[in-house]
């Protein structure tokens, strides 16, 4: 999922001629104060739920939905400020079904309203870690910080300039860490998710619906929600070639181990090409209608 592109600090709530709490005061009556809120409680919420969860599902259950919640309110903001009070036309729910932030809120919604899932909520925490570090650094420190941005501007000039960064204050060494661990790892972080989704929170699906843990539309809503995604993410396609090149290498000649059954391999092929035809039909319906008719 992609960082909204307004996340910066606004251009008048950081100057100096005017006190913190003024600052503060003036953040907390935008939206977006609230769409972090609701991030920090998916973040913390959702982090207790997996600690809570060894230890006894009740009590963790309840941190689980309070962190569905806030990723219900995050995203109902992000989307009301991108689009506005609903529209009763095609248009608008056009614009509203090729929107990622509003599949996860659907997806959310569900989530929360079914029983809980352990694997579901992890990307949602991991999103959430992503938006937080973002706010913070752009939006909080500077309020309470406002020399922060030049330390670190002068710093990467020397960087630059083969000096070592010295002299930086304690804020604006939390504000540059913050900075370069997110820039390092948002994008394998959303690569790694991304095989989650597809693999894990998949096959989990299946096999809590065949077994009866789980609602048997929530494998097919999940799966519907996987169809948007591989044909409007480019990640999430790649996600989809990583989980077939392991299965690959795990289940078919030469790679396989000579103790897999024959039987799961046939079965493997068929739906992975099963599977490649639908993404083929998704990505590109023109091309796989021609290829069918002339087969």
């Amino acid at each position: 999922m992609a960082l909204p592109a307004n996340q910066r600090a606004s251009s008048g709530a950081a100057r100096s001629s005017s006190t913190a709490s003024e600052r503060l005061a003036a953040l907390t009556k935008t939206a977006q104060f609230y769409w972090w809120v609701g991030h920090m409680v998916v973040l913390l919420f959702g982090t207790m739920y997996y600690l809570k969860r060894p230890f006894g599902w009740k009590e963790a259950n309840w941190y689980y939905s309070k962190a569905y919640l806030g990723a219900l309110t995050s995203y109902a903001i992000v989307i009301y400020k991108t689009y506005g009070p609903p529209q009763l036309n095609l248009a608008f729910v056009q614009r509203l079904v090729v929107d990622e932030n509003v599949e996860y809120l659907l997806l959310a919604f569900c989530w929360y309203w079914y029983r809980p899932i352990v694997v579901t909520l992890l990307p949602f925490v991991v999103f959430s870690l992503f938006h937080v570090i973002t706010y913070t650094r752009s939006s909080l420190i500077p309020l309470f910080f406002p020399d922060v941005a030049g330390e670190i501007q002068r710093a990467r000039q020397g960087e630059a300039a083969g000096n070592a960064a010295s002299g930086l204050s304690v804020p604006a060494r939390v504000s540059k860490f913050m900075g370069d661990w997110s820039s390092k790892y948002y994008s394998p972080a959303l690569r790694e998710v991304g095989v989650w989704e597809v693999a894990v929170i998949g096959v989990w699906l299946v096999l809590g619906a065949v077994t009866f843990q789980t609602p048997l539309l929530a494998p097919l809503g999940y799966f519907q929600f996987l169809r948007l995604r591989y044909a409007l993410s480019a990640p999430t396609r790649a996600a989809f070639r990583r989980v077939r090149v392991l299965l690959d290498r795990l289940l078919t000649p030469p790679a396989a181990h000579p103790s897999v059954p024959a039987v799961a391999t046939d079965l493997y092929i068929k739906a992975r090409d099963y599977l490649a035809r639908m993404g083929s039909m998704i990505t590109d319906p023109a091309a796989a209608a021609a290829a069918a008719q002339q087969q």
